[in-house]
């Protein structure tokens, strides 16, 4: 009898650890093989073998590993998909061009959205191919305190830019609605404060630091478009830096600089030095770039009045309105263009990609110290529409500005590649992990993404370092990029040997806590 309890004992004393063997022994759902592994947190660059289980990353081995479904990825660089923090294409078909640039998570914060839970349920409610999240948005809060506007959520584009009197002064009470809509957004659980400030270069400078003293009490970032980027004094570029980091230094707020490169224009060299210097202080500044020479934006938008052109060493044939393909000869078609579809794309052309002192001085931009990459997508359009039918092939007549099928791919096939202005792991870095360590405390499961690391979700890109290219052009804007092998979000495909799979929607929400 004593004998028969001994042998018991031992039996379920050993039942954890044959649990354990057993779970080791398993296959996992899914292995990449093979693959030269990059984890830009840890600095692994070697090749080993990927097991994924449940949606998250289970083994990283340099023995191979069993699955259900093995993906050959020798010769193929395995990576953390990347975090485009600012991307304003949150529609299927968008999402997709996005996918084929190795974005597995496209966040809209430097505008976002209000009312902030409603974007949330309505974009779960319809699925996405990637993973989603959104900033509470200042402008449409003004734009309902100021104008009467009712907020609805936006997923086309930022706001109704058109709507008249939401860039004016306010008075101390509808600051202080203002303010009330912005912190309602983050107790719904936004990921920071969008601050379109250059699209109401008017409003109130209180109004702006409160919103950077809430942005601190919450725990979140700002997303700010700077409020002055003209190349002259006063109301300079220099001017809409010095806001930021003067808030940064009052509020304590992780204060996130949007499209350096578009906002510092030719004053790049001095603002980096401004940036770099507050950072040497302690002060969280943080910015963003994309590879491209244009911007893009509504043709309503204040700074590109006629009459300010000049500041932005830019003529009225810089700009072309998207819907028609038009570049306004005179500054007086241009108004007449604003006036009558003030909510119209257009592209800026800010720099010349084809003279080699403009392309360094973009380089300069994205490559300034800690910089993140991130594409300032806008949606696809047609007919001056946004589009939002789910469609592959994507009509032969859907349009945006190239950056949104060609960001992340460009600085990969371009940029390391072909020019060699960085190396593969830095351009992985920008790309996947620092975007998820510039959101860590406003929403903590960024701590699973952006690295290649047991427990982490498998947002991954399998990609051909050879042949990895954008091919989108400003002639061809809406071309998917080249090279994108598979795309996995939450351990499932999205894009599969090289195709697309449209009907998968494995995005999830990226949400903050909500802290009240």
């Amino acid at each position: 009898m004593v004998r028969r309890i001994l042998m018991l004992a031992l039996v379920l004393a050993a039942l954890p650890l044959l649990a354990a063997c057993s779970e080791e022994e398993a296959p996992f759902d899914l292995v990449l093989a093979d693959g030269r592994v990059i984890d830009p947190e840890s600095g692994l660059d070697a090749v080993r073998h990927i097991g994924i289980r449940e949606g998250r990353i289970a083994a990283i081995s340099a023995a191979p590993l069993k699955g259900r479904e093995t993906v050959d990825a020798a010769g193929l660089v395995v990576a953390p998909g990347f975090i485009d923090i600012h991307s304003h294409a949150q529609t299927v078909p968008s999402n997709w061009l996005q996918a084929f640039d190795g974005v597995t998570t496209a966040l809209e914060l430097e505008a976002g959205t209000l009312p902030v839970a409603a974007t949330y349920d309505q974009v779960a409610r319809e699925g996405r191919p990637l993973n989603f999240g959104f900033s509470v948005n200042w402008a449409i809060a003004r734009q309902a305190v100021l104008s009467g506007a009712t907020p609805r959520g936006t997923q086309g584009y930022v706001a109704d830019f058109g709507r008249p009197g939401w860039q004016d002064l306010a008075s101390a009470e509808q600051s202080a609605a203002v303010l009330a809509l912005v912190e309602q957004g983050l107790k719904e659980g936004a990921l920071g404060i969008g601050l379109l400030t250059g699209y109401a270069p008017a409003s109130n400078r209180t109004e702006y630091y409160e919103a950077g003293r809430l942005a601190a009490q919450y725990g979140v970032p700002t997303f700010t478009h700077i409020r002055t980027r003209s190349i002259r004094e006063p109301n300079g570029a220099i001017e809409g830096f010095q806001e930021v980091i003067a808030v940064a230094a009052g509020t304590g707020a992780h204060m996130h600089i949007c499209h350096l490169n578009s906002s510092a224009l030719r004053e790049v060299d001095r603002i980096a030095g401004m940036i770099a210097g507050a950072q040497r202080q302690g002060l969280r500044v943080t910015t963003e770039g994309y590879p491209w020479g244009a911007g893009s934006t509504t043709i309503g938008a204040p700074f590109l009045r006629p009459e300010n052109l000049p500041n932005l060493d830019i003529g009225p044939s810089d700009i072309e309105y998207v819907a028609t393909g038009e570049r306004p000869a005179t500054a007086e078609r241009l108004a007449e263009i604003r006036a009558a579809d003030p909510g119209g794309i257009s592209i800026i052309h800010y720099l010349n990609e084809g003279l080699a002192a403009d392309r360094d001085l973009l380089a300069r931009a994205l490559l300034v110290p800690g910089g993140i990459f991130a594409s300032d997508a806008v949606p696809l359009t047609v007919a001056g529409r946004v589009l939002t039918d789910e469609v592959w092939p994507l009509p032969a007549n859907a349009i945006a500005h190239p950056r949104l099928a060609g960001t992340y791919t460009r600085i990969l096939g371009t940029w390391v590649r072909e020019e060699g202005r960085l190396d593969l792991m830095e351009a992985i870095r920008r790309s996947a992990l620092l975007p998820a360590l510039l959101l860590e405390e406003a929403a903590p499961q960024m701590k699973t993404k952006g690295r290649i690391a047991l427990g982490a979700d498998a947002d991954i890109v399998v990609f051909d370092a050879a042949t990895v290219a954008a091919m989108a052009d400003y002639d061809n804007p809406a071309a998917p990029a080249t090279g994108m092998k598979f795309v996995i979000v939450n351990g499932a495909f999205v894009i599969r040997d090289g195709a697309l799979l449209p009907d998968a929607r494995p995005g999830r929400a990226v949400r903050g806590p909500g802290r009240g």
